[in-house]
């Protein structure tokens, strides 16, 4: 008996159920594992990669861990035994498979509008979204592009394995592929025909609502790769990890980037992150850019409290287990079973077993040893068996502790297999230094902690209890990968018409856009952060598989346009994420795994929801599409006039905070800017390192037309005129070269002006016109007198020539100069003559008035000058000597002499006319100036 049941929990390391978490219509589990290879990881070393190679097993992968390979179960098991191999991953796990409304909620609509702040809209196109779930039914019209082809450009079929088959995948030794030709040809026979999961996940992320408008998903025009996995594979998230590979590398060769959505997994393993499954992955995401990642966090966060965590301390701490009247893994109802899991650097702790019966008593009836939970734990499993006897050696229970080293950690379970009552609770206690996690949960298979314990006085020892509690129910592998974008589960509506015409209310108390209870919550064994996100996924509406829409059994579940089921859970939560990731990645094709989780999480909605995040159930918020893909876009602007002139040219360059690495205009330019001479549309569009792409808006550039300019008529004018030049027409702005000013008087130049006139478009045109000057009379104009006293008397200033001009300046009243009107300085006398043109001539002398009050002189002595009018002398009488000067009318000097006071000078020489006199002192500053006429 102890062999068979030893058997069977060495068998349970790696052997898979398949649980369905929403849809309970079976599929065939027929596993049509012909080939005999199944996934194995193993330690990444020598003995293990040598054995490989000596044996002909092929290596599929390497990591910094973990070799990759498939392998016939027994041969391996074989080896393992004989030492012959070290740490061989056999996973114990329990797989399951964790729009419309969504869409809106989580602004995803915007981004395919290209509103909000976007350049263009965005719906995955481009991008693969890749499916790793129970299949889907391509023949679904939101599958399917609007000439009825199919978007499924690869669907591979984990459930079939017959290496006979013309489609048999060597490269992975595991199932049939079909391309995209064979499926639009009708050859493709593999089809989810037993649940409506994959379809609707597919829906969510990527249907593209052509059935009948309704319920369109997240990339609605990304292409889609569909994995259909086989739930009974053993090692069966190898064959997960291998999927994501496959996808990646087939949109490596289409040059794609790709998102990968997995709703499925397991909720027992390590719960860090490190084993062979997530390591792959990781790996995966770590060799190019272009590559995500997201998987449901899980629902089981109203299945507990089914986890334990605790530190142990040196006081004996315990936590009671209870059977489970079902069936469990063991096969056998009534029985226990646990999983736990330590770090082995960490672990320096013992633990054994006890048997309790229940209140009002609470006595210990009987238990095992102390055992440290790292002795005697050999290279294969360790299986310690022993009974639990009560005090007259009768035996209650046998404990089964199955343990494994494996990286750093010790794993295994712990299983009851006979049990006397079960009423008894049975205790997991320890001491010492250390931590261990335990799951149990009898919603899958496990079973459950005592929650409801005794107070202190019914029971001293439960001080040392320790409590189960509702964290770390998230599924194990990936999803506790740093690198994996994990997603919890939001209500999305709160019911919908079925297809009966019924509405169909959720249950539940929870709030639209409240984390439902079935969520699970993080955070990983080893405290990272899950999950990541939350989006929408209870009542969501996705596309249904046609073995269910065509089924009247599931009317209630079908939305009334009879294309789309209800589905919900982290499971639909999930490929909203990934649909918003397609999104992202079509903006940023080079963006890599690590930039969406940052720019996800960064921009997520928090709401009294939420409350303050990161938490472990909202992670940091609500996914919010827009500002995911908006954190990637730099809005680029056209700089440029809307307009080009006749025969000329514009530049046009674009304006962004963007450090582009590609340009493209739409005229083909690559360079920063272009000069145009044609009218047309403009658009840039911009490409950074990470290949996110922004486009400018249309720059629009029409011809313009030129103004009508007139500058007037040419203008023949007197010299020394001012002149305005006032140009018309049909221009805003007129400017004139020689620096005149339009409708501003000036004095012009003899030539050529030109104006240039400029309209509302920044056209301009020019036109011209030519100012000459008339010819005038030469003017002379020679002041004799040119210093009076300013008391002295006024006299008549000297004739210009030709005669007939007038005076002006300081001083003059006609044509006689006043110096004490003047004052004291220099005087400008200015005389102007009008020609017949009327044009003005003009010249200027000047006198210089100075002051000559207080000299004593002035009034006592007298000079005299006589005849007035003279005819042949005249005569000069002074006290002193004297200087005399004689000038004409244009102001020629005829005479300048001296005289010893009194004195005769001969005119009998000079014509008849007006004579100037000036006599000054020879000693002093007086002087006297007259005209004088001869007849």
């Amino acid at each position: 008996m102890k062999f068979i049941l030893l058997f069977f929990f060495l068998t349970c390391y790696y052997t898979i159920h398949s649980q369905q978490t929403f849809f309970s219509k079976k599929k065939s589990t027929t596993n049509n594992y012909t080939s005999g290879l199944v996934p194995f990881s193993l330690k990444n070393s020598k003995k293990n990669e040598d054995y490989l190679k000596t044996n002909g097993i092929e290596i599929k992968f390497i990591t910094e861990n973990y070799i990759y390979c498939n392998a016939i179960p027994d041969e391996m098991r074989a080896a393992y035994v004989k030492g012959e191999i070290d740490e061989v991953y056999f996973e114990i796990s329990s797989p399951q498979a964790l729009a419309d409304s969504a869409v809106v909620q989580h602004k995803a609509d915007m981004v395919h509008s290209g509103f909000g702040g976007l350049d263009t809209s965005y719906t995955g196109k481009g991008v693969i979204v890749g499916v790793v779930d129970n299949g889907i039914d391509f023949n679904h019209p939101d599958f399917q592009n609007s000439d009825g082809s199919t978007r499924v450009l690869r669907y591979w079929d984990h459930t079939v394995n017959d290496t006979l088959h013309a489609n048999y995948f060597t490269e992975y030794d595991l199932g049939i592929v079909w391309d995209s030709s064979e499926i639009n040809a009708g050859l493709c026979t593999s089809l989810e025909v037993g649940s409506a999961h994959g379809s609707t996940v597919a829906g969510m992320a990527a249907g593209n609502g052509s059935a009948n408008g309704t319920n369109k998903g997240f990339a609605p025009e990304a292409d889609l790769i569909v994995v259909e996995t086989n739930y009974n594979l053993p090692n069966w998230s190898l064959s997960i990890a291998y999927a994501c590979d496959y996808i990646f590398k087939v949109a490596d060769s289409l040059d794609m980037p790709a998102v990968v959505n997995l709703s499925l997994g397991s909720y027992y393993g390590s719960h860090d992150g490190l084993d062979p499954a997530a390591e792959l992955i990781d790996s995966l995401l770590d060799a190019k850019e272009g590559r995500i990642v997201v998987c449901a966090a899980g629902n089981s966060g109203n299945d507990g409290p089914y986890h334990v965590g605790n530190d142990v301390t040196q006081d004996t701490s315990f936590v009671w287990m209870i059977s489970n009247p079902d069936v469990t893994w063991i096969g056998l109802p009534n029985t226990i079973l646990i999983e736990f899991w330590a770090d082995t650097s960490t672990s320096d702790f013992y633990f054994s077993y006890a048997a309790d019966t229940p209140g009002p008593n609470y006595e210990k009836r009987g238990e095992t040893d102390f055992h440290h939970i790292s002795n005697n734990i050999t290279t294969a499993d360790s299986v310690l068996i022993e009974p639990i006897l009560n005090s007259s050696g009768d035996q209650i229970a046998e404990a089964w502790t199955i343990r494994k080293r494996i990286r750093g950690s010790i794993y295994g379970q712990i299983a009851f297999v006979t049990v006397d009552s079960t009423d008894y609770l049975f205790r997991f206690q320890t001491y010492g230094t250390g931590r261990y996690d335990l799951w149990g949960g009898s919603f899958n298979g496990h079973s459950d902690f005592v929650s409801s314990i005794p107070t202190p006085a019914e029971m001293p020892d439960i001080v040392d209890y320790v409590m189960p509690d509702t964290l770390q129910t998230i599924v194990d592998n990936w999803n506790c990968s740093e690198k994996v974008i994990s997603v919890g589960n939001l209500k999305n509506r709160s019911g919908h018409i079925d297809l009966d015409g019924n509405t169909y209310t959720e249950p539940s108390n929870t709030a639209v856009g409240e984390l439902t209870l079935t969520s699970s919550k993080g955070p990983s064994r080893d405290g990272v952060q899950k999950p990541d996100i939350s989006a929408s996924g209870d009542v969501s509406l996705g596309s249904g598989s046609f073995s269910w829409l065509n089924d009247p059994a599931y009317s209630g579940s079908i939305d009334e346009g009879g294309f789309h089921i209800r589905n919900g859970g982290t499971s639909m939560a999930s490929p909203a994420v990934a649909g918003i990731a397609a999104l992202y990645l079509q903006k940023c094709p080079k963006a890599t795994f690590a930039d969406f989780k940052s720019d996800l999480t960064m921009n997520a909605d928090i709401d009294a929801f939420t409350g303050s995040v990161p938490n472990y159930a909202y992670g940091f918020g609500k996914a919010n599409a827009l500002q995911t893909v908006l954190a990637k876009h730099s809005p680029v602007d056209i700089d440029g006039p809307g307009g080009i002139c006749p025969g000329e040219t514009v530049t046009l360059a674009y304006n962004t905070n963007m450090n582009p690495l590609y340009i493209d205009w739409s005229n083909g330019s690559n360079a920063q800017s272009i000069v145009i001479t044609i009218p047309d549309d403009y658009q840039v569009v911009l490409e950074d390192a990470m290949g996110c792409v922004s486009r400018s808006p249309i720059h629009q550039v029409v011809i313009y037309s030129d103004p009508f300019v007139d500058a007037g008529s040419d203008e023949l004018i007197c010299p020394n005129t001012e002149l305005t030049l006032t140009a018309s027409g049909t221009a805003v702005t007129y400017d004139w070269n020689n620096n005149v000013t339009n409708g501003v008087p000036f004095f012009p130049i003899s030539g050529t002006y030109i104006v240039e006139g400029t309209n509302s478009s920044g056209c301009s045109a020019t036109d011209s016109l030519t100012v000459e000057f008339l010819s005038v009379l030469p003017v002379s104009y020679n002041e004799i007198v040119t210093s009076i006293g300013v008391s002295e008397t006024a006299f008549n200033v000297t004739p210009g020539d030709p005669l007939g001009g007038s005076y002006s300046g300081d001083g003059i009243i006609g044509t006689t100069f006043h110096p004490s009107l003047a004052g004291i300085g220099t005087s400008a006398i200015v005389y102007s003559y009008v020609d017949g043109n009327g044009c003005v001539s003009s010249d200027t002398s000047y006198v210089e008035v100075f002051d000559d009050v207080g000299i004593s002189e002035q009034e006592t002595i007298e000079w005299s000058i006589y005849p007035n009018p003279f005819h042949n002398e005249i005569h000069v009488n002074a006290p002193e000597e004297l200087r005399i000067e004689l000038f004409d009318m244009t102001g020629r000097i005829l005479l300048d002499t001296s005289t010893k006071e009194s004195g005769i000078i001969n005119t009998r020489h000079f014509s008849k006319g007006i004579y100037t006199v000036k006599i000054s002192a020879l000693h002093s500053n007086k002087s006297k100036t007259l005209q004088l006429i001869k007849n």
